[in-house]
Protein backbone atom coordinates (compact mmCIF):
# COMPACT_ATOMS: atom_id res chain seq x y z
CA UNK A 1 0.00 0.00 0.00
CA UNK A 2 2.87 2.55 0.88
CA UNK A 3 4.85 2.25 -2.16
CA UNK A 4 1.45 1.92 -4.90
CA UNK A 5 0.44 5.46 -2.88
CA UNK A 6 3.88 6.78 -3.28
CA UNK A 7 3.78 6.00 -6.68
CA UNK A 8 0.59 7.29 -7.60
CA UNK A 9 1.63 10.96 -5.73
CA UNK A 10 4.85 11.13 -7.67
CA UNK A 11 2.58 9.88 -11.18
CA UNK A 12 0.07 12.90 -10.43
CA UNK A 13 2.86 15.24 -9.26
CA UNK A 14 4.57 14.70 -12.69
CA UNK A 15 0.90 15.03 -14.41
CA UNK A 16 0.79 18.57 -13.02
CA UNK A 17 4.47 19.88 -14.49
CA UNK A 18 4.31 22.83 -17.05
CA UNK A 19 6.33 20.47 -19.91
CA UNK A 20 6.61 23.72 -21.82
CA UNK A 21 8.76 24.93 -18.97
CA UNK A 22 10.57 21.62 -17.79
CA UNK A 23 11.65 20.98 -22.00
CA UNK A 24 13.44 24.76 -21.58
CA UNK A 25 15.45 24.21 -18.43
CA UNK A 26 16.57 20.89 -20.11
CA UNK A 27 17.17 22.83 -23.03
CA UNK A 28 18.83 25.48 -21.89
CA UNK A 29 21.23 23.37 -19.46
CA UNK A 30 21.70 20.49 -22.68
CA UNK A 31 23.45 23.78 -24.32
CA UNK A 32 25.30 25.23 -21.84
CA UNK A 33 26.94 21.96 -21.56
CA UNK A 34 27.08 21.46 -25.41
CA UNK A 35 28.93 24.59 -25.66
CA UNK A 36 31.11 24.49 -23.58
CA UNK A 37 29.93 26.82 -20.99
CA UNK A 38 30.11 26.42 -17.41
CA UNK A 39 27.48 25.21 -15.17
CA UNK A 40 27.39 25.57 -11.69
CA UNK A 41 25.08 23.94 -9.27
CA UNK A 42 24.31 23.94 -5.40
CA UNK A 43 21.92 22.98 -3.41
CA UNK A 44 21.72 22.08 0.60
CA UNK A 45 20.88 18.75 2.42
CA UNK A 46 19.06 16.46 -0.01
CA UNK A 47 19.53 19.28 -2.90
CA UNK A 48 23.24 19.66 -2.26
CA UNK A 49 23.61 15.95 -3.14
CA UNK A 50 21.40 16.42 -5.66
CA UNK A 51 23.65 19.24 -7.28
CA UNK A 52 26.56 16.62 -6.98
CA UNK A 53 24.96 14.09 -8.81
CA UNK A 54 24.49 16.18 -11.39
CA UNK A 55 27.67 16.89 -12.01
CA UNK A 56 28.96 13.31 -12.34
CA UNK A 57 26.67 12.31 -14.18
CA UNK A 58 26.94 15.18 -16.48
CA UNK A 59 31.05 15.04 -16.24
CA UNK A 60 30.87 11.22 -16.59
CA UNK A 61 27.74 10.27 -18.77
CA UNK A 62 28.43 13.31 -21.35
CA UNK A 63 32.02 13.12 -21.47
CA UNK A 64 31.40 9.44 -23.15
CA UNK A 65 28.78 10.13 -25.29
CA UNK A 66 29.82 13.40 -26.50
CA UNK A 67 33.57 12.64 -26.30
CA UNK A 68 34.26 16.33 -25.10
CA UNK A 69 34.95 17.70 -21.81
CA UNK A 70 31.87 18.75 -19.58
CA UNK A 71 32.51 22.17 -17.56
CA UNK A 72 29.83 21.45 -14.69
CA UNK A 73 30.75 22.31 -10.90
CA UNK A 74 29.26 21.81 -7.94
CA UNK A 75 29.42 24.78 -5.20
CA UNK A 76 28.44 22.21 -2.97
CA UNK A 77 31.18 19.67 -3.09
CA UNK A 78 33.81 21.53 -1.37
CA UNK A 79 33.79 20.94 2.06
CA UNK A 80 36.78 22.54 2.95
CA UNK A 81 35.53 26.19 1.14
CA UNK A 82 31.48 25.68 2.48
CA UNK A 83 33.05 25.45 6.33
CA UNK A 84 35.62 28.36 6.25
CA UNK A 85 32.83 30.70 4.33
CA UNK A 86 30.37 29.76 7.21
CA UNK A 87 32.79 30.33 10.02
CA UNK A 88 34.61 33.23 8.66
CA UNK A 89 31.88 34.80 6.52
CA UNK A 90 28.21 33.44 7.07
CA UNK A 91 27.01 30.43 6.03
CA UNK A 92 24.17 32.36 4.01
CA UNK A 93 27.33 33.04 1.41
CA UNK A 94 28.40 29.97 1.34
CA UNK A 95 27.44 29.90 -2.86
CA UNK A 96 27.06 33.60 -3.61
CA UNK A 97 31.01 34.19 -2.17
CA UNK A 98 32.08 31.61 -4.12
CA UNK A 99 30.20 32.96 -7.88
CA UNK A 100 33.20 35.90 -7.61
CA UNK A 101 35.65 32.82 -8.76
CA UNK A 102 33.98 31.99 -11.63
CA UNK A 103 33.35 35.32 -13.43
CA UNK A 104 35.43 35.26 -16.50
CA UNK A 105 33.93 31.52 -17.50
CA UNK A 106 30.38 33.39 -17.85
CA UNK A 107 28.75 30.47 -15.99
CA UNK A 108 25.34 30.07 -15.29
CA UNK A 109 23.99 28.66 -12.05
CA UNK A 110 21.41 25.60 -11.34
CA UNK A 111 20.07 27.03 -7.88
CA UNK A 112 18.54 23.88 -6.19
CA UNK A 113 15.89 24.08 -3.54
CA UNK A 114 12.77 22.06 -2.57
CA UNK A 115 11.08 24.89 -0.62
CA UNK A 116 12.59 27.78 -2.80
CA UNK A 117 13.40 29.86 0.27
CA UNK A 118 17.10 28.48 1.68
CA UNK A 119 18.75 31.46 2.40
CA UNK A 120 21.80 30.34 1.11
CA UNK A 121 20.51 29.52 -2.25
CA UNK A 122 18.67 33.60 -2.49
CA UNK A 123 21.67 34.25 -1.49
CA UNK A 124 23.38 32.98 -4.91
CA UNK A 125 20.92 33.89 -6.84
CA UNK A 126 20.32 37.37 -6.10
CA UNK A 127 24.28 37.46 -6.22
CA UNK A 128 24.40 35.57 -9.70
CA UNK A 129 21.84 38.22 -10.94
CA UNK A 130 24.13 41.02 -10.00
CA UNK A 131 26.98 39.22 -11.80
CA UNK A 132 24.95 38.90 -14.97
CA UNK A 133 25.14 34.93 -14.42
CA UNK A 134 21.61 33.14 -15.22
CA UNK A 135 19.87 31.37 -12.78
CA UNK A 136 17.67 28.36 -14.06
CA UNK A 137 15.69 27.59 -10.08
CA UNK A 138 14.91 23.67 -9.61
CA UNK A 139 11.71 24.10 -6.64
CA UNK A 140 9.17 22.51 -5.12
CA UNK A 141 6.33 23.42 -3.25
CA UNK A 142 5.05 26.60 -3.95
CA UNK A 143 8.16 28.05 -5.59
CA UNK A 144 9.12 30.26 -2.64
CA UNK A 145 10.87 33.31 -3.21
CA UNK A 146 13.54 31.70 -5.61
CA UNK A 147 10.52 31.45 -8.37
CA UNK A 148 11.22 34.96 -8.85
CA UNK A 149 14.78 35.36 -8.79
CA UNK A 150 15.24 32.62 -11.16
CA UNK A 151 15.72 33.30 -15.12
CA UNK A 152 13.84 30.35 -16.38
CA UNK A 153 12.79 27.56 -13.54
CA UNK A 154 11.40 24.02 -13.45
CA UNK A 155 8.66 23.88 -10.83
CA UNK A 156 7.13 20.78 -8.65
CA UNK A 157 4.33 22.35 -7.30
CA UNK A 158 3.90 19.38 -4.29
CA UNK A 159 4.31 19.68 -0.91
CA UNK A 160 6.74 16.91 -0.13
CA UNK A 161 10.21 17.34 -0.15
CA UNK A 162 10.80 13.60 -0.96
CA UNK A 163 8.60 13.96 -4.09
CA UNK A 164 10.67 17.18 -5.27
CA UNK A 165 13.91 16.15 -4.59
CA UNK A 166 12.51 12.87 -6.72
CA UNK A 167 11.36 14.53 -10.03
CA UNK A 168 14.30 16.95 -9.04
CA UNK A 169 17.01 14.16 -9.61
CA UNK A 170 14.90 12.88 -12.72
CA UNK A 171 15.40 16.31 -14.38
CA UNK A 172 19.27 16.11 -14.20
CA UNK A 173 18.87 12.64 -15.73
CA UNK A 174 16.41 14.15 -18.19
CA UNK A 175 19.61 16.41 -19.19
CA UNK A 176 21.68 13.43 -19.90
CA UNK A 177 19.45 12.26 -22.19
CA UNK A 178 18.76 14.89 -23.96
CA UNK A 179 22.19 13.98 -25.56
CA UNK A 180 20.99 10.59 -26.98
Amino acid sequence: MLAAEYISKLTRAWLNVDQVKLELCIDRIYRALINGQLVLTAGNGGSASTASHFVNDWAKGLREKTNSPIRAICLSDNIATITALANDVSYDQIYANQLENYMGLKPILICISGSGNSTNILSAAVQAKKLGIEVVGLIGFDGGKLIELSTSYFHCDINDMQIVEDMHLSFGHMVLRRFQ
